[in-house]
Order: structure tokens, then sequence, then C-alpha cells
């Protein structure tokens, strides 16, 4: 009997050490459970009276964006801005301007999105005066030059007043399209 005893303790000490090490390996790798809408939104870098302009190949500049305060997150790769300050300029030395509360960059770069008071401006030195455009919400696509709205904005300028749902603004061609419940009051110029 102390033959089989001497072969089987080794095994069975083998065996324990085994499923031992398989529970620690599921251990340690189990999922987590916590919920990954609860994870962490922490910033891993912050950048104050942050500036950075986008050049064309000429280096002439094509835009610029300037914001108080710049929050980057790592978790979803994008960037919150305080009090963000953007500026589209065209091909005929005009601009368009956009301020608003606080704004919020795609992981790409590719889209910024103005929230709160939203007012932009386009072409204050344009022969009819500028004309401004105030909102609660705008999507600023810069590569496609392309600014939008789904909610109600007020179109301001030299004798007109516009209400409207929704606008479409081409930065470079400067064409305005405004709909949804579109109404006008038009002073003539006298």
């Amino acid at each position: 009997m102390n033959y089989r005893a001497a072969i089987w303790f080794p095994i069975g000490l083998l065996a324990a050490l085994a499923g031992l090490s398989l529970w620690l390996q599921y251990a340690l790798q189990a999922p987590s459970t916590e919920n990954p809408l609860t994870r962490k939104h922490i910033a891993d870098y912050i950048v104050e009276n942050f500036s950075a302009t986008r050049t064309d190949l000429a280096g002439k500049p094509e835009n610029t964006l300037r914001a108080r305060k710049t929050e980057h997150f790592l978790d979803d790769d994008t960037t919150q801005l305080e009090a963000p300050d953007f500026t589209a300029f065209d091909k005929q030395g005009g601009t368009v301007n956009v301020r608003s509360a606080h704004g919020f960059v795609s992981s790409k770069g590719d889209i910024i999105i103005f929230t709160g008071k939203v007012i932009l401006v386009r072409d204050l030195h344009d022969a009819q005066g500028p004309l401004t455009l105030t909102t609660e919400y705008l999507k600023v696509i810069p590569k496609q030059h392309l600014m939008l709205s789904n909610r109600p904005v007020l179109v301001q300028g030299k004798n007109i007043v516009i209400h409207a749902g929704a606008l479409q603004l081409n930065s470079q061609t400067r064409e305005l399209l405004l709909s949804h419940h579109v109404k006008t009051h038009y002073e003539p110029i006298h």
C-alpha cells in the first residue's frame, strides 16, 4: 500500500496545483462587472488658452480654432472646449466666425460641435454689412466648409431679420440655406 500512496500523492498534488492555477487565471481575467456607461471620463490632458491654425499647401490659413480651455479624454479620444472661437477664411478674404459657451471636437478632429449661445458672424467686411446668426447648436465640418444646425436660428443683417428652424452655410461659397418655418422681416433701403 505504500507504493500506491507514493504514486497517488504527487498526482493529487499536481492536480490540486493545476486546479488552483486555472482558478487563479480565470479570477484575474474575469470580465469587469462595471457598467461601460459608468466608466470614468477623466481628462488625460488640459490646455488653457488653446490656439490652432489649419493651413493649405501654400501656407495660407484655412481656419483657426481657439478656446479658453480644452480637455482631452483618452477613453473616447474626444476634446471638450470652453469658450471656443472658430474662424474660417474663404478664398476672397472673407471670414465666418463662430463663438459659443461650449464646444466638442470629435475623435478624428473632423467635426466641431458648438453649444450654448452660439453666435456666427459672416463677413464683417462684406459690402452688405455683417450677417449674424444666433442658435443653441451648430455643427461645423471644416474640411467640407459646412456649418449646420437643426435648431431654431435667428438671422440678423442690415435691414433684415429672419427666423428659421434649421440652417446650412457653406463658408467658401457663402451660400446660406434656411429651412423649417422661415419667417422674414425685411425693411427696404431708402
